[in-house]
């Protein structure tokens, strides 16, 4: 079973649970909430660009250690 039902502003989806596992659909309701965040977001193209990299570097400057280790 699959049903929709749409408004202008609300989309009600009713599915049978055995489409998705509960793994599945806390995935799709996570991906929902992002992209409800995001339509709110007034963060720029370029903004983002610089976090991604902020972020990265972060990363990497954490977890160096763990990598060239297993080179070395």
């Amino acid at each position: 079973m699959l049903n929709y039902q749409a408004t202008e502003n609300i989309v009600n989806l009713t599915f049978s649970k055995e489409y998705l596992n509960s793994r599945e659909l806390l995935r799709l309701i996570e991906i929902l909430r992002i992209k409800e965040l995001l339509s709110k977001s007034q963060m720029t193209t370029d903004d983002a660009m610089a976090l991604d990299e902020e972020l990265k570097e972060k990363w990497w400057h954490e977890n160096q250690g763990r990598f060239l280790a297993k080179i070395q």
